[in-house]
């Protein structure tokens, strides 16, 4: 008997299944906690420079209500930027103060012999507006000013993490297993996660969030894909969808914390103190029977099917495996033409095809996090923008999971990309306030679907025998686009305020424009040898000649397995056509997830 035959012995869907499915959607909820978190731990306040902090209004009544206010109109010079200042004074310059000044209100800088207005950095450090945020790690680390970079240097350091991790984790699974892997991300996530709330400068976070990122990726690639080899074929697409949907979940724990948590430790200690409960399902589970069985470990993996069985009170056969089938099955593997990097450019259509993906992979990965980090700036309360912006992921994933049916990949992707531009671009003439908080959920509903799509798409498009690979490229655009999203949006506090606006705008449009050079893949025959890959698509252009020939690797079909929150599985995988075209698509599915899981 062959695993394919075994899995659905265990039941596709038993209690073991949903200890595994509560366990991933927990991960996602928590990974959102660890992820945009920071949103909230390093919101921007208003800030000023701390002019002769012991001086008060006390012998003033008049202004003791406002005495903050008529320092500032003392000693602080107009804003650096004019009039497109959002304050209006500098936040980070002051007026040099004449010799044996005392303070006094009524008296201003001007009536001093010899005094002239000359700025200069502030002195004493800074004071910050606690109306809303009484502590954030920019207000005690005093990350304003020269400094102000640090806070989206961290955040890219974080997402740097995640990229390294994503390559680690998906590594370590295929070498070590799925279950040490997941395992020793929790530790790591869980250690960092923790320490976060317990940093005495700017450099212990970064670094800890690092660890974070790395811990987090890494745990998610190994259960993702040991969910998706345990669980019936019929149950990975809404599998796949509901986890997803549960990481918009965390949204909502995000702002809500928020609104009543307002000192960024407590809100961080509270936000990831949960991330301890994630061991409590570790004691149910098992490692990835495929994976055993890659690894000859039959007797190990016999075990697990029946305690696996026992989980679902299934009564199993004596005999499980035939050894024969199993060397047979493993001498096959063994002697199947690894994939290459190099087949993605080879020629020129898979070129030009792969490049498309990528720039549509960074684009979607840039603009979502550029997005869900900058709800602070939509002019109304961020904590309900916040929320809104989670929320609209919901929809956006259902959307997501029957429009690539209904209208292809193809036309969804584009149109979808191109309003998802427009209405950042948008955003820059409507003023701060709901109007423009409802085009920008627009464009998050947007990005949101067509993260999804992509996934899809690219599976699609990928042949088999270059899919896993063709897809951990992908996945590096993504974390790329993550990585450069809070440097983006740092440039508008720098440079021009719309700026980062107009490059999510404008390189969302690129993409759009770029994707309906892309050939429509819904339900067409899935690319089974690099020849057929390349000859999808192809225009005369590119001349009619072919350096692969009929002998090419073909492997057999199947699932592949994403690290994403956002990944989807192809539910045209499902259709009856292909269904009489190809054997079983779980049929050496542990070779595809160990391909895909190198991202």
């Amino acid at each position: 008997m062959k695993v394919d035959d075994i899995i659905p012995l265990l039941g596709n869907f038993g209690f073991y299944q949903f200890v595994l499915i509560c366990y991933l959607g927990l991960n996602n909820i928590v990974g959102c906690f660890t992820s945009l978190g920071n949103v909230f731990y390093a919101a921007e306040t208003d800030h000023w420079c701390n002019v002769l902090p012991n001086e008060n209004c006390s012998n003033w009544a008049e202004f003791q209500d406002n005495c903050t206010d008529v320092k500032k109109s003392i000693f602080l010079p107009p804003p650096e930027n004019g009039s497109d200042s959002e304050y209006p004074y500098s936040n980070c310059k002051q007026w040099q103060l004449p010799d044996g000044y005392v303070f006094d209100p009524y008296v201003p800088l001007s009536d001093y012999d010899g005094f002239t207005y000359v700025d200069v950095l502030c002195k004493n450090g800074w004071e910050f507006d606690t109306s809303q945020y009484k502590t954030t790690t920019i207000s005690e680390f005093g990350l304003v000013c020269d400094q102000g970079s640090l806070p989206s240097l961290a955040q890219t350091i974080y997402f740097s993490g995640l990229l390294v991790g994503s390559f680690v984790g998906g590594s370590f699974s295929d070498w070590i297993g799925r279950k040490k892997v997941i395992i020793i991300g929790q530790c790591l996530w869980v250690a960092g996660v923790l320490a976060t709330t317990f940093s005495v400068n700017i450099y212990m976070y970064m670094a800890v969030r690092f660890i974070s990122g790395f811990g987090n990726i890494a745990s998610y690639v190994g259960l993702y894909v040991l969910v998706l080899e345990v669980i019936g074929k019929s149950w990975r697409t809404a599998v796949t969808m509901f986890v997803g949907m549960l990481y918009a979940v965390g949204y909502f724990f995000i702002a809500t914390a928020g609104m009543y948590v307002r000192q960024w430790r407590p809100l961080s200690l509270y936000l990831n103190v949960t991330s301890v409960v994630m061991f409590i399902p570790l004691i149910f589970l098992q490692e990835s029977i495929r994976w055993l069985v890659s690894k000859g470990k039959v007797d190990e993996a016999e075990s697990v099917i029946r305690r696996i069985a026992k989980y679902n009170k299934k009564t199993l056969p004596d005999v499980l495996f035939d050894k024969e089938d199993i060397m047979k099955e493993m001498e096959t593997k063994e002697s199947t033409i690894p994939p290459s990097v190099i087949n993605l450019y080879k020629t020129p259509n898979m070129a030009v095809k792969t490049l498309n993906m990528q720039w549509n992979w960074f684009v979607n990965s840039l603009v979502y996090f550029g997005l869900s980090q900058s709800t602070n700036d939509l002019g109304v309360d961020d904590y309900w923008a916040f929320f809104v912006s989670g929320a609209v992921e919901i929809p956006a994933l259902l959307y997501a999971t029957f429009g690539v049916e209904w209208f292809g990949r193809k036309l969804n992707t584009g149109i979808l990309e191109l309003i998802g531009g427009a209405a950042c671009l948008a955003t820059i003439f409507i003023p701060a306030g709901i109007w423009r908080t409802v085009v920008a959920m627009v464009g998050k509903f947007c990005i949101s679907a067509t993260f999804s799509i992509v996934y899809v798409y690219s599976t699609e498009l990928f042949p088999t025998p270059i899919r896993g690979v063709g897809l951990g490229l992908c996945s590096f655009a993504a974390r790329a686009g993550g990585m450069l999203s809070p440097i983006i949006l740092l440039l508008g506090d720098t440079t021009i305020e719309a700026l980062p606006l107009i490059l999510f705008g404008a390189s969302a449009l690129v993409a759009g424009v770029l994707v309906f050079f892309l050939p429509e893949t819904r339900g067409q025959k899935l690319p089974q040898t690099l020849k057929e890959g390349e000859e999808i698509g192809k225009c005369r252009c590119m001349g009619g000649g072919n350096i692969y020939d009929e002998s090419d690797v073909e492997l057999d079909d199947g699932d592949t397995a994403t690290e994403g929150v956002f990944a989807i599985s192809n539910a045209a995988f499902d259709q009856k056509d292909e269904k009489k075209e190809y054997r079983d698509f779980s049929q050496q599915f542990t070779k595809d997830l160990r391909d895909s899981s190198h991202m």
